[in-house]
């Protein structure tokens, strides 16, 4: 429960600061369209109803999509009114001018698989799983050195399952009427991102992420929880 605990809590702070920033700059508008793909490997962290952890899953690899945009708090390519408000307050400010336009938030849509392979007295099986879901993400981004930035970001997600089987020697099992799978499952961790300027409107970026799921152990139940990270190449473009 204290592992939930402190995710919830760093959500909340997390929703908090974007809303005090928001409060700040109302007009924040899509900088960047993102489209990419890339690759999950995934280990289930699955613990019997003793609370027993379980050796004989192995990692597992599966695809990713994901269709957003990006936010900069402060976008310092928009040319306001030099008698506007927001100008002269960050005329006034450049500080917290410069600051906010390095933060950047994005919102996304996502398609996952989350596998697992495995064998247990030798009988070998598997897991193939395609979740849908929305992502957040909000972070800090360095200034761009010769058309190259990097920027880290803390993410949260959640996720549904819409299709999902278990191989189980020469058996398939629907994993939609298992709760463990079939539940929104919601995500909480990190990435990195190394971003390269093609031309005035295109950028090509490479990403990592790092993501955990947020299932405590109950006494009696078994839990299973998705660690994943994943690997993915991109473009962006100036909106």
């Amino acid at each position: 429960m204290k592992i939930s605990l402190f995710y919830i809590k760093a959500l909340v702070l997390m929703v908090i600061f974007f809303a005090l920033v928001c409060g700040i700059i109302s007009d924040i508008k899509a900088q960047t369209y993102n489209l990419s793909v890339g690759t999950n490997v995934t280990t289930y962290q699955f613990t019997n109803s003793e609370g027993v952890g379980i050796d004989f899953l192995k990692k597992g690899s599966g695809s990713q999509f994901k269709i957003g945009a990006e936010f900069k708090m402060l976008d310092t390519s928009s040319n306001y009114s030099s008698s506007s408000k927001k100008a002269i307050y960050f005329t006034q400010h450049t500080g917290l001018a410069r600051l906010l336009s390095l933060i950047l938030g994005d919102v996304h849509v996502e398609a996952n698989q989350f596998n697992a392979v495995g064998d247990n007295q030798n009988i070998a099986f598997s897991y193939q799983t395609n979740y849908v879901g929305l992502s957040g993400g909000l972070g800090i981004s360095t200034p761009s050195f010769k058309n190259w930035a990097l920027s880290i970001q803390g993410r949260v997600a959640g996720h549904k399952l819409i299709q999902g089987n278990q191989a189980l020697g020469t058996r398939y099992i629907d994993l939609s009427n298992d709760s463990q799978f079939s539940d929104l499952q919601l995500f909480a961790g990190f990435s990195g991102q190394l971003q390269k300027k093609l031309n005035d409107r295109l950028f090509a970026f490479l990403d990592y992420q790092h993501m955990q799921t947020l299932h405590s152990q109950q006494a009696g139940k078994p839990t299973l929880n998705f660690l994943t990270g994943t690997v993915s190449f991109g473009i962006k473009i100036l909106k």
